[in-house]
C-alpha cells in the first residue's frame, strides 16, 4: 500500500509526463489492476468452493448422525 507521499510523488511525476508517456502509464496500470482482480476473483471462487465441500460434508455427517439415532432408537 503506498503511503501519501509516495502517493504524492507518483502524481507529481505523472503531470510531469507527456500524453504518450502517460496514456502508457495509464494502460499498465490498468492491466496490472485487471490481473489483481482476475486474481482476486479466482481465489473467492476456490473459496466459494470450497465452503461448499464443507457445508455438504457437514449435511452428510447430520445426516448419518440422524441415521445413527433412529437405528439406536429401533433397536431399543
Amino acid at each position: 500500500m503506498l503511503g501519501s507521499k509516495d502517493v504524492e510523488r507518483k502524481i507529481c511525476e505523472m503531470l510531469d509526463m507527456g500524453d504518450e508517456q502517460l496514456m502508457a502509464e495509464m494502460e499498465e496500470s490498468f492491466l496490472l489492476s485487471e490481473e489483481h482482480h482476475q486474481r482476486i476473483r479466482e481465489t473467492l471462487e476456490e473459496m466459494v468452493q470450497e465452503v461448499d465441500v464443507l457445508l455438504l460434508r457437514m449435511d452428510e455427517m447430520e445426516e448419518e448422525s440422524l441415521n445413527d439415532e433412529e437405528k439406536e432408537s429401533n433397536a431399543r
